[in-house]
């Protein structure tokens, strides 16, 4: 017989499948055969001799059974088996494998009853379970039946089931004695029923995670019979882990976390790793007293122990080391106590086995809809958090390490804001763990996929958007269909410039996963960036494009394309941030926190009322996630919210408790650093609170997307959410709020600009005068720069004006705010908002009580941190305010007859931004400027074209003045253009061409050169790649004639760009310009502009400037129809006549609307409030000294008790209006 196991070892001549019992035994090889040959030739005959002698030997007859199988002889295979039954009829041998031949001869029933006859008799028959498994599945998975593959996974899960009902207990504790290769398949069998119970759907989670735990449980338990003090459980498992890990990243003395020290003996950390200290066993003993002791250092949560891989390594070892770090379960455990291990092939299964279930338990963890659960086993005392997950992931790690687990963990390391030093002195934080796990992945495996993407993502955060950009070329080599990593090389090219290079990986993302928003979103920005409209589709009642190119009129119907994608992977993605749940208990203890802040921000006991209505809005976070989505709530939001709303106004009693309402002192006062600190508590996020989700679409490209108002509104308030929820999660962050200033000495207010742009950029052109214009008898202005300097001379003039400007471009956030903070700041104002660099972390810290935004970002921040918005009327009708729309409700909102259960999620006069309201965007106060908010400093820094100063100017008689123009303009115009007639129009966009992506006013550009005959459009090659889209659609839109009258030029340098704005006669807006507006009426060309979109700020931006010159109303625009009537009957109203210059040359002199326009914008550039950068100065300083009045009065804050009792204009209207109070003496000249 051992020869003929050793036969029946080589390799059969057919598949052998699972389920065949031959027991083999080791034998020493003879000379290679063929399968066939073996046997035939010689296993057969000697087998066949062998049940001649013994006819009733049932291993012979199972072995000849199994051979004849093996040679396509099933019936004589399922003629054998039957005859073992009738030998012994419960052989369960010969059934599995009549079960196996009955599959093999496709009758599928038969096969089922022979194995569950098999497991019937003895559960423990490994060889039937997996068989039944195996085909149920393959059932399943075949099937296109709903309801059969429902059927087919239930029948799965009673086999499963009642396995585990003849081994384990009703806590799912071992009962028979197993031996070691046992126990990885019985660990298989609860896995699957785990797995099966999460296919069935979201009720049946929660039997998955008990099924996943007792499966883990099953092989950390020593043999049985077991102690009552070794029933280890999953959450002794993790204590360990936590408690192992932050003895392992603290020095030898000390445990790392000092809640824990009086909890064991005094040598524990020195003893943790000796062979005789069993760590898991004195976990076990220390009860709750551990768990408490560890949720109280994590702040409800166990704390995250930031380990590095060699340290997550030693974690068998310090858990189990009588075993030396071998899974308990499948050791043999002798009279003495001592732990003999398994063979490496079993250790190695159950290592493998128990990685894939904690993992499988770490991913349905961070699954949001999970959010808040407890961890089953632990009386509701141990919720899910990152840390859980977390240490879930080094002890997959630590038994199976695998570049997939690096790279999973990799992940959620990236996420987290907790800290360390590390051996060497170096920070080891979330990002750069995260780098460490991506690198030692691969190590393993240097080619793989994700690690190689996910590396690439973390280095493009930091700013090595090349190196990035490598690491994704590698993981699409190896994984050509890998969307994410396609799409993430999209980005990145993106980002460096070259959008229409990024084309082609979005296209290839979008084909192997159309719904991927990274890739779907990509795509729309990359293709708008270069016009390259085909293939858009339409949103309803908007102008589209097909595929081939060509216009789909507006309609009521949207037309399917990538931008209507776009729109319903955001919409997707809005809806997502509704599932999460920080959990009841999490909830409550918010709640008890948010009263005690609301206390201390009213300054006073709450009313009964107004604990019972914040009650309520609590009340109505705790509902489940189908119905959070149905009513808009927005669970993680609110709490976010709640702390960026309380805190200025805990701020302010800070300080009306210290200075009173003391708008100034006459000298410097004492701080009242030491006194308030425990009063003013910041309210804490909860700990099982994940970072709120994101969508694709940044706030930037809003501007130019057909999206509602409320979606406008949302994503920039979704990214505000993410931004305060990491900087909340700083640990060096204060548990108080940031003390207020003092008092402004002499009234002078310390007044802060943060930007990224102080460099050869748009905003340093328009404001590099404002900072040193500033009133110092008023203000102290303080400079941050967050950027390195481009070595322009743009950073050093700016300097050179401000007493304080300070490069903090390398410096940490917590230094930035620490230098604040020193410098007592009144007022914090924002210049980039959602633009690239932008340092909105700063502000989400909340380290002043006045924040605004101005300039940087024509759109609402949407954030709890941003109080004001610097505008103008015409930029932001007063009723896209919060607030302002909030007066208007007010009546029907904030009464006592609203049911409880529909209590609007507000906070007072802040309505909740997840509203579905389309009636409102802006979440900011509106600070309003007179005339315009943009500022530009054209007056002080580009008078090149006649170089003389203002005064000297006023002295040259305007008709002088205005020849000149004349002449350089003609001069100008033939070098431009030497081939153009005079007559011909030159109309002009100088934008980059992203800003032309509303192909609707490209086409009305097209209708207007038409019915201009004699005219052109030129534009710039802004970028390159653009100019071929433009056209194509020209020629397929209007015809080759219209096209060939499209002129396109290089981007010119500063200087020679806004000379050279005089050669247009009328510049097109595209509703979106801003910058260059100011250049272009800077040389007297007039624009023509269509202030689109109520709710877009940067589509009302050139109506606001061209407001501030005086003529606004020569230029501005309500209709498409009127915008193109306009633009013909301005260049139709041109025409010249000669004058004949004393050199004998002639010049062309204009006449007509459109040069009397021009004429006046021209001469009066220096007189228009658009270019008086000293006025926009002086009435910006009016605005923030307003600002500080109503902050420190308290009626900045509607419904608070100050603003009740004030009768000012605060009490109507939340917006700060500015009046100008100097004349403005602009001059028609006729």
């Amino acid at each position: 017989m051992a020869y003929a196991y050793y036969l029946y070892d080589s390799p059969s001549p057919g598949p052998t499948p699972l389920g065949l019992t031959p027991v083999p035994i080791s034998h020493s090889p003879p000379e290679d055969e063929s399968p066939d040959i073996i046997y035939r030739n010689r296993l057969l005959p000697l087998l066949l001799a062998l049940r001649e002698v013994h006819p009733d030997h049932l291993p012979i007859l199972l072995l000849l059974a199994c051979t004849y199988y093996a040679l396509g002889d099933l019936d004589t295979s399922l003629s054998i088996s039957h005859q073992i039954l009738s030998i012994n009829a419960n052989y369960v041998e010969a059934m599995s494998n009549i079960g196996t031949t009955m599959k093999a001869l496709g009758q599928i029933d038969k096969a089922y009853e022979w194995w569950w006859k098999a497991l019937q008799i003895r559960p423990t028959y490994w060889d039937a379970l997996d068989n039944v498994l195996g085909m149920t599945f393959t059932l399943a998975h075949g099937t296109q039946d709903d309801g059969r593959r429902l059927a087919h996974y239930r029948q799965a899960l009673a086999v499963c089931q009642y396995v585990q009902k003849h081994v384990l207990d009703a806590n799912g504790r071992l009962v028979v004695n197993l031996r070691p290769n046992e126990v990885p398949r019985l660990q298989r069998a609860v896995f699957t029923s785990g797995t099966i119970y999460a296919s069935l759907g979201p009720a049946h989670l929660e039997r998955a995670i008990l099924e996943y735990v007792r499966a883990i449980e099953l092989v950390v338990r020593p043999p049985i019979p077991l102690a009552d003090g070794e029933q280890y459980t999953l959450c002794d498992m993790l204590l360990a882990a936590c408690a192992a890990g932050h003895i392992m990243c603290s020095d030898s003395s000390s445990s790392g976390v000092p809640e824990i020290s009086g909890i064991f003996q005094a040598d524990f950390t020195a003893r943790l790793g000796d062979p005789t200290f069993d760590f898991l066993y004195v976990v076990r003993a220390s009860g709750e007293q551990l768990l408490q002791a560890l949720l109280q250092a994590g702040g409800g949560v166990l704390p995250t122990p930031l380990l590095l891989p060699q340290q997550v390594s030693r974690l068998p070892a310090l858990l189990f080391p009588r075993s030396n770090g071998v899974l308990p379960a499948v050791c043999i455990r002798n009279s003495s106590g001592e732990m003999k291990p398994p063979s490496d092939g079993v250790r190695q299964q159950t290592n493998g086995m128990t990685s894939t279930i904690l993992l499988t338990l770490a991913k349905r963890f961070q699954d949001n809809l999970l959010g808040g659960m407890v961890l089953p086993g632990t009386g509701g005392s141990l919720r899910v958090s990152t840390s859980v997950i977390i240490l879930l992931y080094y002890l997959a790690l630590a038994w199976a390490p695998a570049p997939s687990t690096y790279n999973n963990l990799g992940i959620v390391l990236s996420g987290i804001a907790d800290g360390r030093t590390g051996p060497d002195g170096e920070l080891l934080d979330g990002m750069s763990l995260a780098r460490t796990y991506y690198t030692a992945g691969l190590q393993m495996d240097p080619k793989h996929p994700h690690l190689l993407t996910n590396l690439g993502s973390l280095l493009k955060d930091q700013g090595q958007t090349e190196q990035a950009i490598k690491l994704y070329m590698k993981a699409v080599e190896e994984k050509p269909d890998f969307d994410i990593a396609l799409a993430n090389l999209g980005n990145a090219i993106k980002d460096v410039g070259r959008p229409w290079d990024a084309v082609e990986y979005y296209k290839r993302a979008t084909r192997v996963n159309p719904n991927l928003p990274e890739a779907v979103c990509g795509l729309v920005n990359s293709l708008s960036s270069i016009c390259d409209w085909r293939g858009r589709g339409a949103v309803a009642h908007e102008v589209g494009v097909d595929d081939a190119g060509l216009v789909i009129p507006p309609g009521p119907v949207p037309q399917t394309g990538w931008i209507t994608s776009m729109v319903a992977v955001t919409d997707a993605q809005v809806a997502q941030g509704y599932m999460a749940s920080v959990g009841a208990p999490a909830l409550q203890t918010a709640l008890e926190e948010c009263l005690r802040a609301l206390a201390a921000a009213y300054g006073r006991p709450l009313k009964p009322l107004e604990v019972a209505r914040w009650q309520a809005r609590f009340q109505r976070l705790a509902r489940g996630g189908e119905e959070r989505a149905q009513r808009r709530v927005n669970e993680a939001g609110f709490l976010i919210r709640f702390i960026d709303w309380v805190q200025p106004r805990m701020q302010r009693q800070w300080y009306i408790r210290a200075y009173g309402k003391t708008l100034a002192v006459d000298k410097a006062v004492a701080t009242s650093e030491g006194n308030y600190h425990g009063f003013f508590v910041r309210p804490t996020l909860p700990k099982t609170l994940q970072p709120p989700p994101v969508p694709s679409v940044l706030p930037f490209h809003t501007f130019t997307y057909p999206l509602t108002p409320r979606v406008t509104r949302l994503i920039p308030h979704r990214s505000a959410l993410r931004i305060s929820y990491t900087a909340f999660a700083q640990p060096w962050l204060p548990k108080h709020v940031y003390r207020p200033p003092r008092p402004p000495i002499g009234g002078k207010i310390n007044l802060g600009y943060i930007s990224n742009d102080v460099n050869n950029h748009p905003l340093s052109h328009l404001m590099q005068s404002v900072f040193g214009m500033h009133d110092r008898t008023q203000f102290n202005v303080f400079l941050y720069t967050t950027s390195p300097w481009d070595g322009t001379a743009y950073r050093p003039r700016i300097a050179s004006t401000v007493e304080h400007c300070v490069d903090v471009s390398s410096w940490s956030l917590n230094t930035i705010i620490d230098h604040i903070m020193q410098n007592e700041i009144h007022i914090l104002v924002n210049l980039g908002g959602y633009t690239k660099g932008a340092r909105n972390d700063i502000f989400a810290a909340r380290p002043c009580p006045i924040q605004m935004q101005l300039m940087g970002y024509a759109g609402t921040l949407g954030a709890g941190w941003c109080d004001y918005l610097v505008c103008d009327p015409i930029a932001c009708p007063q009723d896209t305010s919060a607030t302002e729309h909030w007066r208007k409700l007010n009546a029907a909102v904030h009464t006592n007859e609203a049911p409880d259960d529909e209590l609007p999620l507000d906070m007072d006069a802040e309505i909740d931004p997840e509203t579905d309201s389309d009636d409102w965007v802006y979440m900011e106060k509106f600070m309003y400027m007179p005339h315009t908010f943009m500022v530009t400093d054209h007056k002080q820094s580009f008078r090149g074209d006649d170089n003389l100063s203002v005064e000297d100017r006023a002295q040259v008689p305007v008709e002088t003045l205005w020849l000149d123009e004349e002449r350089r303009r003609a001069d100008a115009r033939r070098q431009l253009f030497p081939d153009l007639p005079q007559d011909v129009i030159i109309f002009a966009n100088f934008n980059q061409l992203y800003k032309v992506r509303r192909h609707g006013i490209f086409l009305v550009w097209l209708r207007i050169l038409r019915k201009v005959p004699r005219s052109i459009l030129w534009l710039l090659r802004f970028p390159g790649a653009g100019e071929e889209h433009l056209l194509r659609s020209a020629r397929l839109w209007a015809g080759e004639e219209i096209a060939s009258r499209i002129r396109f030029t290089d981007v010119a340098k500063k200087d020679w760009h806004v000379f050279r704005a005089r050669v247009a006669d009328l510049f097109l807006d595209t509703a979106e310009a801003s910058t260059c507006i100011a250049a272009v009426l800077w040389t007297g060309t007039p624009i023509l502009t269509w202030p689109k979109h109520k709710y877009k700020m940067c589509s009302r931006v050139a109506a606001s400037m061209v407001n501030a010159t005086g003529f606004g109303e020569q230029m501005t625009v309500h209709s498409a129809e009127e915008y193109e009537d306009r633009a013909v009957e301005l260049a139709q109203s041109v025409s010249y006549v000669p004058h004949h210059e004393p050199s004998g040359a002639v010049l062309p002199r204009g006449q007509g609307e459109l040069v009397q326009l021009r004429r006046n914008i021209y001469l009066n550039r220096d007189r228009m409030p658009l270019f008086d950068t000293l006025r926009w100065t002086r009435n910006l300083e009016k605005g923030l000294k307003e600002a500080w009045r109503r902050w420190v009065e308290g009626t900045q804050y509607e419904l608070s008790d100050e603003w009740e009792a004030c009768e000012g204009e605060e009490k109507t209207s939340g917006c700060i209006w500015i009046r100008d109070d100097d004349p403005v003496d602009v001059v028609r000249v006729e």
